[in-house]
């Protein structure tokens, strides 16, 4: 386990030290090769290509005309990478990172949008394509394209007015949610539902979270006049407060309940308090983040039967490292995590997970994603004691052993022909 974290530390640190090392160079030596400084405006309208979060690309061309969108970003002057994260309102702030390819007199900058929790699809759209046009601006200006725009104010505030809001929920937010799904055949049923709660308080310095979940999921099988049954049910709550410390360090307290008939866990209560750190600062996270956190406290288990070790009920230690990693580039994004856990009385009671995921661009047209979590599992404490019957793994009515879990995926994506069709066709 100490080696597996070695290593892999290790190679966060050549990853973070590469990134950091290549940034500048890359960045001066496309601008200085490409660029070009001219007061007479280029006739053509700028090339962009967006990349990140899924736009819709028919509405973004037929409203914003000064631009041309393309499908390669070899042969754009703006390489646009959307990012986003749920808000403390519950919408989402999507960050917009413009990156200049071609004009000299202009550096990468980011701008942000906000949406709201209730707004429609069309609402969104229409933030998002003001928020896309706005930054572009600065480049459009450098094109005849402008002498075409026209530009309208339609807040209400006087300039020089400053608008006092009072917020009578104090950052908090609610959430709740219901659901069911039901299956029917002759000889096959299921039933499904679920209910969600949620109560947040976002601010700078402090954040507050409340989750709360209860599911159940009921299969009949009906064959030779005889019905087997089985009934999965689960609740998991948790809260948790994390207060700012600095542009790098926070600290927070996490407490948690769990209950699991599949995992034969009567209850499952944990209280932890935790510190975290970031390589980078806060303010850049929407480009890279790299967190290291330590979670440390106890937990109280009781069970449905008796476990592997004879035990109904038990109080335990528990800490846990987590590593993780987070680049968006021009050339692709990388994610990735480790996360080790052990209980303190028996050390090789332990799991380890890494995951990733991948996805880069490796030349013109050819782009590769790939993803995988790796588990080594040595924690199942909570496994009954006895024989498993037949009727219960078919049913899968409980968790069996296993010392690992392994998921993998792939993809390659191909892309050749016109990069300019700027043509909107939704026919048939």
């Amino acid at each position: 386990m100490l080696r597996f974290l070695t290593i892999f530390t290790l190679l966060f640190c050549f990853a973070f030290i590469n990134v950091r090392a290549a940034e500048k160079p890359e960045k001066d030596v496309r601008i200085k090769s490409r660029g070009s400084l001219s007061y007479n405006k280029r006739e053509a309208k700028i090339k962009v290509y967006i990349e990140g979060v899924r736009l819709d690309m028919d509405y973004m061309r037929r409203n914003m005309r000064f631009a041309d969108f393309v499908n390669d970003p070899a042969v754009a002057d703006v390489h646009i990478i959307i990012n986003n994260r749920v808000s403390g309102s519950g919408g989402m702030v999507y960050s917009l990172m413009y990156n200049n390819l071609t004009f000299e007199n202009f550096s990468d900058f980011t701008i942000t949008c906000t949406t709201l929790a209730d707004d429609t699809n069309e609402e969104e759209r229409q933030k998002l394509k003001d928020a896309l046009s706005l930054g572009l601006m600065p480049f459009v200006n450098q094109t005849k394209a402008s002498d075409q725009l026209s530009f309208r104010y339609r807040g209400d505030v006087e300039p020089g007015q400053v608008e006092i809001v009072e917020d009578p929920w104090r950052n908090w937010t609610f959430r709740a949610d219901v659901s069911g799904r039901v299956n029917l055949e002759e000889s096959k049923k299921n039933y499904n539902y679920s209910f969600y709660g949620r109560a947040d308080k976002v601010t700078e310095d402090i954040r507050i979270r409340n989750n709360a979940r209860r599911s159940v999921n009921t299969q009949k099988y009906t064959t030779e006049g005889e019905e087997y049954r089985s009934d999965n049910t689960s609740t998991y709550a948790s809260s948790s407060t994390v207060k700012s410390l600095s542009s790098r360090w926070s600290t927070g307290l996490f407490g948690s309940f769990y209950n699991s008939n599949y995992r034969n866990t009567k209850y499952s209560v944990s209280v932890k308090p935790a510190v975290e750190y970031n390589i980078f600062p806060w303010d850049v996270s929407d480009r890279k983040v790299f967190t290291i956190a330590y979670y440390i406290g106890p937990e109280w288990m009781k069970y449905y039967e008796e476990s592997i070790y004879d035990k109904m009920e038990e109080s335990l230690w528990e800490q846990s490292l987590r590593l993780d990693l987070q680049i968006v580039q021009t050339w692709g994004e990388v994610k990735a995590g480790l996360n080790a856990t052990n209980y303190m009385h028996d050390w090789t009671k332990n799991r380890i997970t890494f995951d990733t995921d991948l996805s880069v661009r490796i030349i013109r047209g050819l782009s590769v994603r790939m993803g995988f979590t790796v588990e080594n599992v040595h924690d199942q404490i909570y496994l009954p004691k006895g024989e498993i019957s037949l009727e219960d793994v078919l049913l899968n009515k409980v968790q069996l052993p296993s010392s690992f879990e392994v998921g993998a995926n792939v993809g390659i994506r191909v892309q050749f022909g016109s990069i300019y069709n700027n043509i909107v066709n939704n026919r048939m």
